[in-house]
């Protein structure tokens, strides 16, 4: 193989383009490795064709020297992978790809919906690849707020007429999705707050997955806010009443009373109290890890309690799903006469305080039955600690949220106090 270098135009006066001339097996290509060179310092006698040897032309020359090889190298990685014969064709557009190779078309990043990755997310919390900050598997009654948002996100979409990509997520979309929370959907400050707490979750989950930037994450801000909810609790002579009404349509009913007022004398969550079974049971206390915390409780078994277990020797009845309890409480709550009274709730919405009345007896559902045990133990005289024990809440700050009482069952409990510290 022969290589050498020409001007295109060597009888120019001026800047003139070099080309190369190789020859190889009757073979002859020319190729321009992109340097150009003043016709007056380029050597053209002789039998020579190269630049004049300076040091204005010391980088030409190197230019010269790598173009050559690159020539020298591209021939024999032909020559090699081709077995032998190099067309003319073919090392010709070789050499052009390497010293000018073709345009790399990037294709654009793929980008995430918003959406699509909350579906996701869901998706990992039910399977066990996301899990809680202690590593612990995510309990479904965690995950549930999950599909609210996700309804109420994708709501917030349709009045926008758009969808949002991960990389779009930014203090405007959040101010937005807030405000529509609020005049939009018309939701109370606890179950707005809700919302922007599990879409901050979701915020997270992506910038673990590098589909948000770091830095715009620690920019936002989400501000959960909350309000004191009252609601109501079965006070004994209530969870009496209950107990005692008889009046059943179908057994399913009679069977849902007798697993809301376990929970009342148990402190237990729905989660917990709708799956007991016997091995949970022994002869005077209830054992079992709760499917929120994960931690085991022990509670004795209230003689009202003691008496329900007692018509299902074959093991408690299976639990219908929450939302259906809940339907069927409310419908036997209706025929209780000391649930027929009103009960005024104080709520935050659309950023204006307001009361809202509502029939007792409307506003049962399970988690009723773990605030009747708090608040009613409270007043049964134990210690705080000691019913935190039984229920498991691990704060004393969040176990007063449970105890539902106003000023004069206060007022009441202050006087038994007096009362005892005089009998003795």
């Amino acid at each position: 193989m022969k290589i050498k270098f020409y001007l295109r135009n060597p009888k120019k006066k001026g800047v003139s383009a070099i080309y190369a001339s190789i020859c190889y097996n009757n073979n002859r290509v020319i190729a321009f490795p992109g340097e150009s060179i003043h016709t007056s310092d380029w050597i053209n006698k002789d039998g020579k064709n190269e630049p004049k040897a300076n040091a204005k032309n010391a980088t030409l020359i190197g230019n010269l020297f790598n173009a050559e090889k690159l020539y020298r190298d591209t021939y024999d990685e032909l020559k090699i992978k081709l077995g032998g014969s190099v067309p003319q064709a073919i090392y010709k557009k070789a050499i052009a790809d390497k010293v000018n190779p073709p345009e790399v078309v990037i294709d654009a990043p793929v980008r995430t919906l918003i959406v699509d990755f909350f579906k996701q997310m869901i998706a990992d919390s039910k399977s066990g690849k996301r899990l809680s900050n202690k590593k612990l598997r995510i309990q479904n009654d965690s995950i549930k707020p999950y599909n609210s948002t996700l309804a109420g996100f994708q709501e917030f979409e349709e009045k926008a007429n758009r969808k949002f990509y991960m990389d779009e997520i930014s203090q405007k979309l959040i101010d937005d999705f807030e405000t529509y929370l609020v005049l939009g959907m018309k939701l109370a400050l606890n179950t707005k707050s809700k919302y922007l707490q599990v879409f901050k979750l979701m915020i997270g989950y992506g910038k673990g997955k590098k589909l948000i930037d770091a830095e715009i994450v620690s920019d936002l801000k989400i501000q959960l806010g909350s309000e004191q909810s009252s609601n109501i609790y079965l006070n004994e002579t209530e969870i009496n009443d209950l107990m005692n009404y008889t009046d059943f349509n179908t057994p399913l009913y009679e069977h849902v009373r007798d697993l809301f007022v376990i929970g009342c004398k148990t402190g237990l969550r729905f989660c917990d109290f709708s799956r007991l079974n016997k091995e949970h049971i022994n002869s005077n206390s209830i054992q079992i890890i709760q499917a929120k915390t994960n931690q085991r409780v022990t509670i004795p078994i209230h003689p009202i309690v003691a008496n329900i277990l007692l018509k299902y020797p074959d093991g408690l009845p299976k639990c219908p799903p929450n939302q259906v309890f809940n339907r069927y409480l409310k419908e036997i709550g209706e025929h209780i006469p000391c649930l027929q009274s009103v009960f005024v709730k104080s709520i935050t919405r659309e950023n204006k305080v307001g009361q809202v009345s509502y029939m007792r007896w409307q506003l049962l559902s399970s988690h009723t039955a773990r605030r009747s045990f708090c608040t009613n133990e409270y007043f049964n005289g134990f210690s705080v600690l000691t019913i935190m024990a039984i229920s498991g809440h691990k704060t004393q700050k969040s176990f007063m949220a449970y105890i539902k009482a106003n000023d004069e069952e206060h007022a009441e409990v202050l006087r038994k106090g007096w009362a005892k510290i005089n009998n003795k």
